[in-house]
């Protein structure tokens, strides 16, 4: 620990614990706490991935009927085995993140059809009477160098939070279009839910940092839009929000075209 002891004018010794101290312990409870996340996220997927395969096999196993009570309690099991794994998985990519093996693989892709497959995923696992998304702005047959996978996995977080936000009004609008000028597309993926204030909106990307206002009704770790970030920042692209209190809110990224 670094200590300085320096004398006042009255000749006094007082005894000051250095600013480095805090900053250097800080940041050693921040590498153990990723450590731990690491760890931990390894440990917990082997045994989750078992229990996947054994309530799948009791499934075909039992023969259900769709319609059975039993059919709908494995279903259930099998979301909220999805759920877990989906919050290691992002853990796992925290970690990642935080130890700089993040990996990103571009290759030429038409990101339209990304676009197209992400909505299709979100329209499969939720109710398509209560969830309409509006595809505007159709991109050119164009090849993009994105990582297919990463980007995906941003649009389905968008997606996921613009309904999960939107309780009253799960209407949400996907728009795309291209800047010659800037060469980039720029997404936009806009809902019309409770919003966010202007002054959370830049902390909205932090790792860990939720919203109060929606942290009770809302569950989360608030790790997602962090992990959005970094895969865009490796990108070499932008990300951002724009919303007003109970109108709604609009995320976007940017990515270049070459």
């Amino acid at each position: 620990m670094l200590r300085v002891t320096p004398v006042h004018e009255d000749g006094k010794i007082k005894n000051w614990v250095g600013t480095f101290t805090d900053i250097d312990d800080q940041k050693k409870v921040e590498k153990e706490k990723d450590e731990f996340l690491s760890i931990a996220s390894h440990e917990l997927k082997t045994p989750l991935t078992s229990i996947k395969a054994y309530v799948q096999l009791l499934e075909r196993k039992l023969k259900l009927q769709k319609d059975s009570s039993e059919a709908g309690f494995v279903t259930k099991v099998l979301d909220q085995i999805e759920k877990l794994n989906t919050l290691i998985t992002d853990l796992l990519d925290v970690s990642k993140i935080e130890n700089g093996k993040l990996k990103i693989n571009k290759k030429p892709t038409n990101l339209e059809n990304v676009i197209s497959n992400a909505i299709e995923t979100i329209l499969q696992t939720h109710d398509e009477n209560k969830v309409k998304i509006k595809r505007d702005g159709i991109l050119p047959d164009i090849l993009i160098p994105i990582d297919e996978i990463r980007i995906e996995q941003v649009l389905i977080n968008f997606l996921t939070n613009a309904i999960k936000y939107s309780p009253q009004n799960n209407q949400v609008i996907v728009t795309t279009f291209v800047d010659e000028e800037e060469q980039e597309v720029k997404i936009n993926v806009t809902d019309f839910g409770i919003g966010i204030p202007d002054f959370k909106q830049e902390a909205v990307f932090h790792k860990f940092y939720r919203v109060e206002e929606s942290s009770v009704q809302f569950q989360g770790m608030g790790i997602g839009l962090f992990i959005c970030s970094e895969i865009i920042k490796q990108h070499h692209g932008n990300i951002g929000v724009s919303s007003k209190l109970d109108e709604g809110s609009t995320f976007y990224f940017t990515l270049p075209l070459n």
